[in-house]
């Protein structure tokens, strides 16, 4: 769900109202408020005792009846998970990441919504796994249209001739807490931002490329396939998008 920067819970308005918006479109009505759900958090927070940790709040429906009825559930709970979280590694920043372009498709929106924050991450585990065994880093997930949609669990960007692009979220992704922030950010900053499809070919032909999340804040992408990102190094518009991301949000 998030994290915590110097035990402070990071943009918990943001992932709560997620998980509001998930919850409904499964039809699973929450039974803790926003108030309660913090409460418990920073409880559990407590126990650990770490500056920095990362946090997964899971919602079940509850117990019941064996089926696939949502009815038969009579209660939700609430699930806290906590560890600790350690600093993103070095190498990142130095030398990039790299990935693959996944055979995994990723769910059409008209099947299984990616706007939807859910459990339900096979399709996700697939392209992961194919990543895994090709050693890379993470996969890049194109959907029905061969269009890029988003990592496994990040979103994509490019930056091409000095234009800083990520897809829409029309083309079948989770809508980051991080991208909407870098998308506010980068405009404030004058930077030349936009939302449009682009596919595996532009991809790859990008000079600048990087993934956003909330633990992982912006990683630099240097390799795709088998193929180099501009000059195969971290860009120099990702490293001073970073350096802004953290410097607005206090990291």
């Amino acid at each position: 769900m998030t994290q915590t920067f110097n035990r402070k819970i990071f943009k918990f308005d943001e992932h709560f109202n997620r998980l509001i918006y998930s919850a409904m479109k499964m039809d699973m009505p929450l039974e803790i408020t926003q108030e309660e759900l913090e409460k418990d958090i920073h409880l559990v927070l407590k126990e650990l005792d770490t500056d920095n940790a990362y946090i997964r709040v899971i919602i079940t429906r509850g117990e019941g009846e064996i089926g696939l009825d949502p009815a038969l559930a009579t209660k939700s709970n609430v699930i806290i998970i906590v560890k600790e979280l350690p600093a993103n590694p070095t190498w990142w920043y130095t030398d990039g990441v790299h990935m693959i372009v996944s055979h995994t498709m990723r769910n059409p929106k008209n099947a299984v919504d990616p706007r939807i924050k859910s459990g339900n991450y096979l399709n996700n585990v697939m392209a992961i796994n194919e990543a895994k065994k090709a050693g890379a880093y993470d996969a890049i997930m194109l959907n029905a249209k061969d269009e890029v949609t988003e990592a496994t669990t990040s979103n994509i960007w490019v930056v091409k001739d000095g234009e800083v692009i990520t897809p829409p979220v029309k083309a079948g992704l989770l809508g980051g807490i991080t991208r909407k922030s870098l998308l506010k950010l980068a405009k404030e900053n004058k930077y030349n931002i936009s939302e449009r499809n682009f596919n595996e070919e532009f991809l790859k032909s990008a000079d600048e490329c990087f993934l956003t999340s909330t633990t992982k804040l912006l990683v630099p992408i240097t390799k795709i396939d088998n193929q180099d990102i501009g000059t195969g190094r971290p860009g120099p518009v990702t490293l001073e998008l970073l350096k802004l991301y953290k410097k607005a949000n206090n990291i």
